[in-house]
């Protein structure tokens, strides 16, 4: 039982290893991308996930809604 909990917990550690590459990496080549989108691709994607951003709130406040209604 112990071994698996172990193992559980490397796995947990290599994820959040993982994660925190990627988060690196992707901090590390947003000026590169920003250069290379300019400035109108920048508005368009911001704008794009101020949309989904926007969707996902309405989603999360409808479940709710019904939640309470249900």
């Amino acid at each position: 039982l112990e071994v698996d909990a172990h193992h559980g917990n490397q796995r947990v550690a290599e994820l959040i290893g993982g994660v925190l590459l990627l988060c690196f990496a992707s901090l590390q080549l947003a000026t590169p991308i920003g250069k290379l989108l300019g400035q109108t691709g920048v508005n368009v994607v911001t704008r794009v996930l101020g949309v989904l951003l926007a969707a996902l709130a309405v989603q999360y406040v409808a479940d709710g809604v019904k939640g309470l209604l249900a």
